[in-house]
């Protein structure tokens, strides 16, 4: 196997976190732009968990890139948020957080800020959209991953984990699946005891291929679930042609006409010279569609990496959950416009890769 790998878990403890907290707290008290800083999901494996943090700034701001870079408060302060996130938004779209998705989140420092919840029919909605919008998405960065000469470890088990949270919610919906489960637990295995592990980067390896194929299953599982509850389209979709939705570069989503009970599973990842696919069901274009066919700069982006673009049928989706998805987008315009307003390159929270 010719693959370097680096990034290793590093060796620390729970207290090095807190002590990068009250790091970030100190350097932003006097940053008048910055409203509240948040953490939001946890520390679960020190030295491999990262810091995924939410700064809520004024509309307007004087701060520059550089100085939302934690590197400016310690190299390890920067160490630990390296593959983690660091989302800079403004207060209006933070009030409106949890329709992205349903985050665990508390405030580090700064103003408590009053967050609009949403109803329990929006909140399954969102959660239906989300796994749409996520797993997908997963499997793909997991392909370019294990397509890479260079392996990210931490990164690697950082986006296992993640990938593990979506798999968690469609056992929930769908019914336990033991390969799910036994994913989930070899990546805990190995974020939790990597440096106690023989030959862990194999395992690593072994985990990311499965991690691929128990994604696309899943998401065939999924398309009969949402097939028979009739939460998602409104009458049956075809297409007659493969659409090809490129989210990383030479990274494509391809949309074609396959269906579960009789579609191979090794044939749901292709190369073709350089392009790498992962093949969907049509079944899910239509939410793609929808994204990509409203009028704001993170959809037209998206419309213009779409090989084959079709349009879709008004009403071919269910109306809350088309509703929900379009407010989703829109907040993510609204906070893509106010980064593009503050000359700031990176911290939007959702569809970053068509920023």
């Amino acid at each position: 196997m010719n693959t370097s790998f680096f990034n290793y878990p590093k060796q620390a403890v729970i207290g090095n976190y807190d002590d990068v907290r009250s790091a970030i707290i100190e350097f932003y008290d006097h940053n008048e732009d910055v409203i509240s800083i948040y953490e939001y999901g946890s520390v679960s494996n020190p030295g491999v968990s990262d810091l995924d943090l939410i700064f809520v700034l004024k509309d307007e701001i004087s701060s520059t890139e550089s100085e939302f870079n934690l590197s400016s408060i310690s190299a390890f302060a920067q160490d630990l948020v390296a593959d983690g996130t660091v989302i800079k938004m403004p207060l209006n779209v933070f009030k409106n957080i949890q329709y992205f998705d349903n985050l665990n989140f508390h405030k580090l420092s700064g103003l408590d800020v009053s967050i609009n919840d949403p109803t329990e029919a929006d909140d399954k909605f969102i959660k239906l959209a989300s796994i749409i919008d996520w797993v997908p998405e997963r499997i793909l960065k997991l392909t370019r991953i294990i397509n890479s000469k260079e392996i990210n470890i931490t990164n690697a088990l950082c986006v296992l984990h993640s990938f593990g949270y979506s798999l968690k919610f469609l056992d929930r919906l769908l019914g336990s699946s033991e390969d799910s489960q036994n994913l989930i637990t070899e990546t805990a295995r190995l974020r939790g005891a990597w440096h106690d592990i023989d030959n862990p980067e194999m395992d690593l390896v072994e985990c990311l291929k499965n991690a691929i194929k128990i994604g696309v299953k899943r998401l065939f599982d999924y398309e009969l679930y949402l097939r028979d509850s009739g939460d998602y389209l409104s009458r049956d979709f075809s297409i007659n042609h493969d659409i090809d939705l490129e989210l990383y570069s030479n990274h494509f989503l391809r949309f074609s006409d396959v269906h579960s009970p009789s579609f191979d599973l090794s044939l749901s990842s292709l190369q073709i010279e350089d392009k790498f696919c992962i093949v969907l069901s049509h079944y899910f274009y239509p939410h793609f569609a929808i994204l990509a066919g409203l009028e704001g700069k993170l959809s037209k982006r998206m419309r213009s990496k779409i090989q084959g673009y079709l349009p879709i049928d008004r009403g071919l989706v269910n109306s809350p959950y088309e509703e929900n998805l379009r407010r989703k987008m829109n907040l993510a315009e609204q906070n893509a416009e106010f980064l593009i307003r503050n000359n700031l390159k990176t911290g939007l929270i959702r569809y970053g890769f068509h920023f």
